[in-house]
């Protein structure tokens, strides 16, 4: 009996694995700031935050990555503004001019998009390696009766 639920599971539908990672690799026109300290070398983890050319909505924000690189990817022409700060207090205003006519990400555009299974693998081993385990809690349970 055990065995059939495990082949059952195996044999599940992909519609299980909806907890899965996806991704999708877009090409655009990103802006890429590099952040550094005259000191210390790239601002590696410094918090930023980018606002749309009105001012007024966070488009983006997070940290910057081990090379101290901050990048987004504007969806419209006009002035943005990074503000980036690190904890220790230093920090930077960094006004970025898009031009008109430049490729910019946004809706309706057509994009490369990539799925692979690959990502649902560890996903799918880790849901089998659940089901063992609860097939042994159960058989343990069966042979304390």
């Amino acid at each position: 009996m055990l065995l059939l639920l495990l082949v059952g599971v195996t044999l599940a539908p992909g519609s299980v694995l909806a907890h899965g990672v996806d991704y999708r690799i877009e090409r655009g026109e990103a802006v890429l700031v590099h952040f550094s300290s005259q000191h210390d070398g790239p601002m590696a983890g410094a918090g930023f935050r980018v606002f749309s050319p009105d001012g007024q909505r966070i488009f983006a924000s997070g940290n910057t990555d081990a090379l101290g690189r901050a990048v987004f990817v504007p969806n419209q022409p006009g002035n943005w503004r990074l503000l980036m700060a690190t904890e220790d207090g230093h920090g930077a205003v960094v006004d970025v001019h898009v031009e008109d006519g430049a490729e910019v990400a946004g809706p309706g555009r057509d994009r490369d998009s990539n799925k692979p299974i690959a990502g649902r693998i560890p996903a799918t081993a880790a849901g089998i390696g659940y089901l063992f385990g609860l097939a042994g809690l159960l058989a343990l349970w069966r042979l304390r009766r």
